[in-house]
């Protein structure tokens, strides 16, 4: 991800520390472009599209397992 001048994590606006770096997870190239995955200094993950912040996840989302309320009840008989 290039420097842009901004101050502020493009996903959380959290403040970014001078000499905070962005690690590139993985880059992929489709018929539509290069996506590329960045994990911020802050723990958010930025989606990138030829270069564009196309989806941000914010550190704070973790993977988390369903509850079961959460899933479809089946019809007894």
């Amino acid at each position: 991800m290039e420097h842009t001048g901004i101050d502020s994590c493009p996903v959380c606006w959290s403040s970014v520390e001078d000499g905070t770096e962005w690690t590139l997870l993985s880059r992929h190239r489709t018929s539509e472009g290069d996506v590329e995955y960045c994990l911020s200094g802050c723990g958010c993950v930025a989606v990138l599209h030829d270069g564009r912040l196309l989806k941000g996840v914010p550190a704070n989302v973790g993977h988390t397992l369903p509850d079961a309320r959460d899933q479809p009840r089946r019809a007894t008989r």
